[in-house]
């Protein structure tokens, strides 16, 4: 029997230090096990950039039967368009060279998908949320990002409907990009990573919040700071992730009355859970979002969570616990309803573990992701 091996295509940047690959955030060594139950080799094609130093933050990603096949490295549009010709280049020798892929969001993928419809290659399509709001949420909506946005939206839909299936990471996003293809719903979010659990919902102090994500504006720190500044709660928020909007983000931290500390982004797993589950309540004010995996892992702790009925949030918690997006009045009411209530927060964090356990079980999640995979060899 011939070995499984395949390709996948990430929009993520690598590291190459001392002839191994690395990652400051996504995608480590231990994310590809679960591929490597299905698969004998993974071959993971992203950006790499050469560096001459690395720190504790930065974790393998190649190990065995896990390589990286490196594309340029850019950064941004301009970047992206100048190195254009080079990534061509490559992405003809990976496709020619590959037997079946696995496609995420992205333009690496973007690129590639030209040279696997040339080859007539095997492959699916991984939709990890919506294109066109995650660009635009990101870059802005000017004139010129809108029709970028729109035109990669439309590719990633004629993508859905040649590929031999398609998985998403919500119903939400399903409803966006499902075709007359295989569909599959479940997420990379592993349940029994999480064995740390919050033990009491009595509040010490100060009413103390929590928030994970990236610093960009479409993850909606800017509302939650100013929902913040509409409580009368005594409140002290954790931020935790890094991005472009730190800067202006701390600036507008120093302005409220409540304390506000940014730790920057924690790629130690069991401190990360400590921190969420030393927390009263989790936090995500997104304007857009696919299935966030910080919400479900701070569910799967066991912590009262509310965010905004965006993407797949509403998928998995309650309506009562969820406010309109850029809306910091409705946050904060929500933020005061629970500050408020021991038993309602108790509640809250119970519900949450009993839907973690029912809807992404390990059993579940790695029967649908056999299938989707199984979809390449039909």
């Amino acid at each position: 029997m011939n070995a499984k091996v395949v390709r996948v295509s990430l929009e993520h940047r690598f590291y190459f230090y001392e002839g191994s690959y690395y990652t400051q955030l996504a995608f480590p060594y231990l994310y590809w096990k679960d591929y490597l139950r299905y698969f004998d080799q993974i071959e993971v094609i992203a950006r790499v950039k050469k560096v001459d130093f690395i720190d504790d933050s930065f974790k393998r990603v190649d190990g065995k039967n896990v390589s990286v096949l490196a594309m340029p490295y850019y950064v941004g549009v301009k970047s992206f368009i100048l190195n254009l010709p080079r990534l061509l280049q490559r992405a003809f020798g990976l496709v020619k060279g590959g037997d079946v892929f696995i496609l995420r969001s992205g333009n690496v993928s973007n690129v590639l998908w030209i040279f696997v419809m040339l080859f007539r290659k095997g492959y699916v399509r991984e939709y990890p949320g919506n294109i066109y709001e995650g660009i635009t949420g990101f870059a802005g909506k000017s004139i010129h990002i809108k029709i970028l946005a729109q035109f990669l939206n439309f590719l990633a839909k004629k993508q859905a409907q040649m590929s031999k299936a398609n998985s998403f990471v919500s119903q939400d996003c399903k409803a966006t990009y499902a075709t007359k293809k295989p569909s599959y719903v479940f997420s990379s979010f592993n349940v029994d990573e999480i064995v740390t659990k919050k033990n009491s919902y009595e509040v010490e102090g100060d009413f103390k919040l929590v928030t994970v994500g990236r610093l960009e504006g479409e993850k909606g720190h800017k509302d939650l700071l100013n929902a913040l500044e509409k409580t009368d709660v005594n409140v002290e928020l954790t931020v935790i992730g890094d991005g472009s909007q730190f800067k202006a983000l701390k600036e507008q931290a120093q302005k409220i009355k409540s304390k506000v500390n940014f730790l920057g982004a924690i790629t130690d797993r069991d401190k990360l859970f400590n921190t969420i589950a030393n927390a009263d309540l989790f936090v995500i004010p997104s304007h857009t979002e696919g299935m966030p995996r910080s919400l479900l892992e701070s569910m799967a702790i066991g912590i009262p969570c509310i965010g905004t009925n965006v993407g797949g949030i509403p998928e998995v918690l309650n309506a009562d616990y969820l406010a309109p997006p850029k809306d910091p009045q409705a946050l904060a009411e929500l933020i005061k309803c629970v500050s408020l209530d021991t038993q309602l927060r108790k509640r809250m964090g119970t519900e949450n573990l009993q839907i973690i356990k029912k809807r992404y079980s390990k059993e579940s999640m790695d029967k649908q992701k056999s299938l989707f995979w199984g979809e390449l060899y039909k």
